[in-house]
């Protein structure tokens, strides 16, 4: 009669075993981080769209703030946003040597790789909250050129002059825009994986960047090689899910 295992058969089962492990866990994984993500991407909205709800009713609506100079968009979040958020350290002002404030961030195409260590942090206006998350505000003329230099041959610099949030008064009209990274300093520090992009609008919401636009215009900037702007719009879009093949479009352009 047959007792025990032979040294031969428990190599066998461990085998088996790790070959499990080996397709299921990463797959666990995935699973696990994506899930994690999508809850903070609606947590964000959430605390962000309440923050300026609450703005609003003690400074008036947000074609009234002052948007027209930089100093003007560091007000804004310092002294009507900031109030209402669970604030944890303040990193406004010049890039803050803090590795809290400031790091390297990843996934940007090529031509913009001299930026990476600061494109989250182009906007000088800068919090992170008790939650773990980074959040970076700007104007939506600064983020749309991209900044830069005063240039007086230049119509793109980055203190406006005005904006449609002044001038305009379409609702859909992008009056600012939050760069998040759900989890601050922690990485991978990757736009589309863990930073993501919401406008401030000027009917008061606060949505994806580019919720607003066509689908191609978000699956332009939320594919392979791009900034990524829009990632957090294409997983709204597809029903606060992502899909990696067999979608309708093209597929998530990183795993978690």
């Amino acid at each position: 009669m047959k007792k025990g295992f032979t040294l031969v058969e428990v190599f066998l089962t461990l085998a088996v075993i790790g070959v499990i492990a080996a397709t299921t866990i990463p797959t666990m994984i995935h699973q696990t981080n994506k899930k994690h993500t999508i809850e903070q991407l609606k947590k964000t909205a959430a605390t962000l769209n309440q923050a300026i709800y609450n703005s609003t009713i003690t400074s008036g609506t947000i074609n009234v703030w002052t948007w027209q100079t930089e100093s003007g968009i560091m007000n804004i979040l310092q002294n009507t946003i900031m109030p209402r958020l669970n604030v944890g350290y303040i990193c406004s002002g010049e890039v803050n040597p803090s590795r809290y404030c400031s790091y390297p961030v990843k996934g940007l195409p090529p031509e913009n790789a001299d930026q990476n260590t600061e494109a989250m942090f182009k906007a000088k206006a800068r919090v992170l909250l008790n939650d773990g998350s980074l959040v970076a505000f700007t104007d939506a003329n600064t983020f749309l050129t991209g900044g830069g230099d005063n240039d007086e041959d230049d119509d793109t610099v980055d203190k406006p002059t005005g904006s449609d949030c002044n001038w305009g008064g379409n609702p859909k009209a992008l009056c600012g825009v939050f760069m998040v990274d759900v989890n601050g300093s922690k990485k991978p520090n990757m736009v589309g994986k863990d930073i993501f992009y919401y406008g401030l609008y000027f009917s008061g919401s606060v949505l994806p960047y580019g919720v607003n636009e066509g689908d191609d215009f978000i699956e332009e900037n939320c594919t392979t090689g791009s900034t990524g702007t829009t990632c957090a719009a294409k997983i709204t879009r597809n029903s606060w899910d992502v899909c990696y093949s067999n979608c309708d479009g093209s597929p998530y352009p990183v795993r978690f």
